[in-house]
Order: C-alpha cells, then structure tokens, then sequence
C-alpha cells in the first residue's frame, strides 16, 4: 500500500506541542496527516481534502469543537469525528455524540489510547461503508426491462464517464445510482448525494468532494448558470477524472436547452450515456418478485411483523397503475405489513389500502379522522411536512427552518415517514 493509499487525518488542536505529539505518533503508524491550530485553518483543510477522519479538540480560541463539529457533519453526514478534551464534561460528551461524534478521548494522551482510539473510528467507519454496499441493490426482476438494465449497468459503470438517468419520481433512480457505483473503479469511495441547491460552487471544494468517490446529483435541470458554469469548466478541463458523475431527470433536458435554462455544452458533455429507468407501469410483471424483496426488507430493517401476500393480493397490485412507481409501492407494502390484523394480506386488504392513496392525489390535504391518534399524528406529520418540502423544492435545510426544527431531528422524522426530500 502507497502512502497515498493510507488514511488520511486532520488533527484541529490549538496547542503546538499536542499537535506535534499527535502527528508524529500518527505518522509513525504510517497514516497521513495534516494539523490544523483552528476552526478557519480546519474549514480550509477540509475544502482541499476531504479526510478519513478528524480528531477535534473542544477548547480553541476562536470556536468551540462542538461548534465545529457541527458544522462538519452538516457539510459531510459520514464523515467520522473523534473529540479530544482535556477537561471535558459529561455534558459535552453527550453533545458531541448526539452530533455524531465518533469517540471521545480525555486528554492526557498517551500512545495507546489515541492509536486505539483512531483504529476503532477507521475500522467502524470501514464496517458503515460496507454495509451500504450491501444497500447497493440490483434492478429487481426478469422482465425485459429489467434485465437491460442490469445489463446496461454493468456495461457502462466501468468507464469513467457522466452518467445520465431519465426517469420519473419514485422509479428508484437512486438506489439505480448505488448500483452503478458498487459496480464502478470507485466502489471503495463514498457515494455523495447533492442537490442543485447543495451543489458545491467551488471549484476546490467541488474536487475534494469528486476524488476518487462516486457523485450523484438529482433533479439536474434545476441547477443554476453559475453550478453549470463550474460543472462544465471541470469536465473540460479533466479535473473529475478520478470519480464517478451520476446525474439524473425527470425528463430530457433539450427543452430546458430550448428555453436557455440549460447550457447546450453542458448536455452534451453529460448525455454520451444516457440510460433510461422505465415506469413501473411498464414492468408490471415484475411486481410480484418487488413484493417479497420489500416484505424482506420491511421485515428485517423495520422489524414489521411477517405477512403474506394472497396470489389475488399480488394480482391486484399488478392491475394498478402506479402513478408514484416503485416508491409507491414500497409505501403501500408498509402500510399493509402494519395495520393488518391477519396473517395473510387479501385483495380486500389491498383496496382498502389503495383507496386512501387515490385519494390523496386529488386531496393530499385530506386527513382520516377514523385513524387512532398516533396513525392520525403521523398522517398530519407527513402532510406537513411535505408541504414544507415542497415550498423549498426538497431543501431540507430550508424546510427545517419554516418548521421551526433542527435539521437533524428533521432528517430523523422523514425517516421514520419514509419521506424522500429528494422525490417531493
């Protein structure tokens, strides 16, 4: 293994000589380090080079540790922190592990303390990174469809190329795009998802993230002239070779081209692959084998308790028209697995299920008043908060702040929901 190839840490500490101590005995083990004696000096750290890890003090003099930290894990979620405190609290302790903090080590530092300490963040955060390969799920399926996908993935993932998928809401374009990147040269990096408004407009920082990872931005014809601009100036100019760029649509972008939204240039640098996820509605067949993978996984991720679905269950859901496509139907797998009484789901159960959704196309402000309270509390919760998402086309951080609520615990909620801010 190249020295390149060894992970790489920042230390951020506001005392030389623990710095010093920290990066020798960092580099003695073999690791790469940069040292920081700051919060400014640590944010440009971070816009050069995205680390493996960062070992933080709490106590600097122009911003406190937990501060940074949280600014750290709102910019890069999986980033792993561990604090480092001469005379921590518990209650900062607690702080910084509800912030995300990976450890938290008392100083005074001895060798073994912070080697263990540092092998432990590396080797859970190895451990995270392979269990979402794991979520890396293959196009399920025999139908036609389905198979020129797996087909078409496997074909094109290897080539270090733009990437672009057209398809509509709720089809899986994402879980399509982890696929590819568990396929593709950069398997071992991060996936990145980003958004238009989290699209980062420098160029530096735009590279850190890229290097040797997987990128994947949805809702590309929403991007803005200036993230255009620098998208297109690092493709021409070769300085994204080394990452995997997935992009994806609703819909083709010469429109957009048409009505001056989208630079010319820019589509043809992105649509040399172009591949298609098709609607639900178009692999209908496939249905039944969709089922049993989202009974599994509600069953094993959800701890839902087991149901089988009747052959007359499977047939009416093949019969739908699936406007919300594979989203939906997960949705409404959910909900049978949960509010059934019987041990088996029937067709009756199935159009009772599908009746509310049909519904609330037309009235997605209709709340069932029949539900007990928490199912009511929920139903509420989740129009609510779509609404919000809506009013900020799907910026979380946005929506948070017309919520009144902090990020995290916002991002919470829409899990528990199974709302993705990414399809509203």
């Amino acid at each position: 293994m190249s020295t390149l190839d060894k992970p790489y840490i920042l230390v951020v500490d506001d005392e030389p000589a623990i710095r010093e101590l920290i990066q020798d005995i960092l580099q003695d083990e073999g690791y790469q380090v940069t040292t920081a004696a700051d919060g400014n000096t640590a944010r440009a750290c971070l816009t050069l080079r995205l680390p493996q890890l960062v070992l933080l003090d709490i106590w600097m003099p122009d911003i406190d540790g937990i501060s940074l930290l949280r600014e750290f894990k709102q910019q890069e979620p999986g980033l792993p922190v561990v604090m480092m405190s001469g005379h921590g609290t518990i209650e900062s302790a607690v702080e910084a592990t509800r912030l995300g903090a990976s450890d938290f080590i008392e100083k005074p530092l001895s060798t073994a303390k912070l080697i263990r300490g540092v092998e432990t963040a590396i080797a859970n955060q190895l451990k995270l990174v392979s269990s979402k390969k794991h979520l890396a799920q293959e196009p399920i399926g025999k139908s036609p469809e389905a198979t020129l996908l797996r087909k078409q993935a496997q074909r094109v993932a290897k080539y270090n190329m733009p990437i672009l998928l057209i398809g509509e809401s709720g089809t899986g374009k994402r879980c399509f795009a982890r696929y590819l990147h568990s396929l593709g040269s950069f398997s071992e990096g991060k996936f990145i998802e980003l958004s238009p408004e989290s699209f980062p407009v420098d160029s530096l920082r735009f590279a850190a993230l890229a290097d040797h990872n997987c990128l994947y931005l949805n809702n590309l014809s929403k991007l803005d002239g200036k993230a255009q601009a620098l998208l297109l100036h690092m493709l021409e100019n070769g300085k994204v070779n080394q990452s995997q760029l997935i992009f994806a649509g609703q819909e083709m972008l010469e429109d957009a081209v048409t009505n001056d939204t989208f630079s010319e240039t820019l589509l043809y640098k992105l649509n040399s692959i172009t591949l298609f996820i098709p609607s639900l509605s178009d692999h209908i067949e496939d249905i039944p084998e969709l089922i049993h993978h989202f009974v599994d996984q509600h069953t094993t991720q959800n701890q839902l308790p087991y149901r089988h679905f009747s052959v007359a269950a499977q047939n009416r859901l093949r019969n739908y028209s699936w406007p919300g496509n594979i989203l939906e139907l997960k949705n409404i797998i959910q909900r049978l697995m949960l509010l059934g009484d019987n041990d088996e789901i029937n067709e009756a159960d199935v159009d009772q299920a599908l009746t509310p959704s049909k519904e609330s196309q037309k009235n997605s402000n209709t709340i069932n008043y029949q539900l007990p309270l928490r199912e009511a509390r929920e139903q509420f919760e989740r129009i609510y908060l779509l609404y919000k998402l809506q009013q900020t086309a799907g910026n979380v951080g946005k929506a948070a702040k017309l919520a009144g609520m902090e990020r995290t615990h916002l991002y919470r909620k829409l899990r528990s929901l199974d709302i993705d801010a990414k399809q509203t």
